[in-house]
């Protein structure tokens, strides 16, 4: 007898091949059987007529290491056929942390995470693989894929120090790495544009990477810039993979701002030519045209020496406070400032902010907060800093569609949300987030393959499945296959959509009507089951 049998659906595999009619039995978390008509006799049933089934959709790109632990529920995740979710990416995880540079690390955490008091004396970590280990130890309702961050690497062993490790610090970097490739985290991710990341030179990065290549890792890398200097940045990337021999995976490829439009094009022969050179390299991409970042990606690098409590000193000083706001209004070859950008005010909104007195102003542009406030947007800016601890999540409008579709139509994309697992109530429902969060799968299957025909169903479900599975090389997930583990979204071709928009970000999505994950239906007809069989996957 199998525990369950999906009838009657039309299976898409993962692979890319063309999808057929057939019947799926499941024993314990594996699919035991796959054949057109199954005849046996199940404990349980679902009617699959006239859905599509294909393997659960792998977000090789996320952040819910920094929600999960609110609400193991994963909701905006599981809702929109998410099964397994690659986190601690850009750079950014809870651990592991030192008992030296436990301040520094809540202080770089600040530009993505907003943490309470009580959150911050609890916030400990010594390792990303007991964060996590804490985070699933009541389940999850999806399998979650570990990175460690190198930005957390680095102030654990350096702080905020503007220099390159001596020999002695990069012995330390690279056995807090080894630790956590050893506890079994998959990779290293880098967030090379926010500091101190930004501080790193190839040398140290390639140095890392080959400790990551002993242990048949991973490195993804937010690169340090996505804009002007997107060319020279992938050009980095394939030296890294190229000295050290590490698959390479670019995060979140785009060409943000105006100046830089049409980029994508050179970018992608860059990335093919290293390919086709033997270097292992691929890249990921999300449906949106706009990216979610921290506020204080607005303010100039030589302010940001020292930390987020360094700089917000500084800004108190209305000598450096205008020095800051004219440089703000300058074009520099140091940084790239969308200030200078006619209209900037009106592209970025706040998404969430920590203080109850500033709630009011999330979901607002800096434009329109600047009206509310009586001052200029760069003043707005600065008082949100200083109010805020530095802690401020945005949403920046840079990038154009003709951009996206290239990169989504490229046969190396595979699709992510960037995003965190929220939820339409408790805790996770507040601030103005990103509508990544709930829509990033519906929309590709609903918008970009549906009405716009980008690609073929088949196609975006493959760049959403098996294409991650192997860049990550995670065993017997992403393909519908016989002795593959049981992780299966079912929707319906014709509604599939997201719904959600960035004045409403918090809905959930139509058209998915189960999720299976590990052989447990945790999505049934759109609901949610209360089953929580999800595990933390260990290298």
């Amino acid at each position: 007898m199998f525990d369950l049998i999906i009838k009657n659906g039309m299976v898409i595999d993962g692979t890319g091949s063309e999808r057929f009619s057939a019947d799926i039995g499941i024993k314990n978390d594996r699919i035991y059987k796959i054949e057109g008509s199954i005849k046996e006799q199940a404990k349980k049933f679902i009617n699959a007529d006239g859905y599509i089934v294909c393997p659960g959709f792998i977000d090789i790109h996320g952040h819910s290491d920094f929600t999960l632990f609110t609400n193991n529920k994963g909701e905006s995740k599981i809702r929109q056929g998410i099964t397994t979710e690659v986190l601690g990416n850009c750079g950014f995880t809870a651990g592991p942390s030192t008992d030296a540079h436990y301040g520094d690390l809540l202080q770089y955490l600040a530009n993505t995470i907003v943490l309470n008091d009580e959150q911050k004396q609890n916030w400990k970590w010594k390792s990303q693989i007991d964060f996590l280990d804490y985070s699933s130890k009541d389940g999850l309702s999806f399998n979650i894929v570990p990175l460690v961050g190198h930005g957390t690497i680095r102030v654990a062993v350096m702080g905020f120090d503007k220099r390159e490790p001596d020999d002695e610090e990069l012995l330390k970097m690279k056995a807090l790495l080894e630790i956590e490739l050893q506890k079994g985290v998959y990779g290293l991710s880098t967030g090379l544009e926010y500091e101190p990341g930004s501080y790193s030179n190839t040398e140290e990065l390639i140095e890392l990477c080959r400790v990551v290549k002993e242990y048949n890792g991973i490195y993804t890398t937010h690169m340090k810039n996505e804009g002007k200097d997107v060319l020279k940045c992938i050009e980095e990337a394939i030296e890294i993979g190229r000295q050290s021999g590490v698959s390479v995976e670019i995060s979140h490829l785009k060409a943000q701002y105006k100046a830089n439009w049409g980029k994508v094009n050179k970018a992608l022969d860059l990335i093919d030519n290293a390919f086709d050179e033997g270097i292992d390299i691929g890249f990921d991409v999300y449906p949106y045209t706009a990216f979610g970042s921290g506020l204080l990606d607005l303010i100039p690098p030589w302010v940001k020496v020292g930390g987020p409590k360094k700089m917000i000193e500084l800004l108190r000083d209305n000598d450096i406070k205008d020095k800051v706001i004219k440089d703000m209004q300058t074009e520099s070859e140091a940084w790239e400032n969308p200030m200078t950008i006619e209209g900037w005010d009106k592209t970025i909104k706040i998404a969430m902010l920590k203080t109850e007195k500033n709630k009011k102003y999330e979901g607002l542009t800096i434009n329109e907060i600047a009206k509310h406030m009586k001052c200029s947007p760069f003043e707005a800016v600065i008082y949100l800093m200083i109010e805020e601890e530095a802690s401020v999540k945005c949403i920046y409008f840079a990038m154009c569609e003709e951009d996206l579709e290239i990169i989504m139509k490229h046969p190396k994309a595979k699709f992510c949300t960037d995003g965190r697992a929220v939820a339409t109530y408790g805790e996770l429902s507040k601030g103005s987030v990103h509508p990544r969060y709930y829509g990033t799968y519906p929309k590709i299957m609903g918008l970009y393959v549906r009405e716009k025909k980008l690609m073929t169903l088949e196609e975006a479900i493959k760049k959403s499945t098996s294409m991650p599975a192997k860049t990550i090389r995670l065993k017997h997930r992403g393909e519908l296959k016989e002795g593959y583990f049981a992780d299966i979204t079912i929707f319906d071709k014709d509604k599939i959509l997201d719904v959600n928009t960035f004045d409403d970000p918090h809905k959930y999505p139509i058209g998915i009507e189960y999720v299976v994950v590990n052989g447990k239906i945790v999505i049934s007809k759109g609901d949610h089951t209360g089953e929580l069989p999800g595990i933390v996957l260990k290298n």
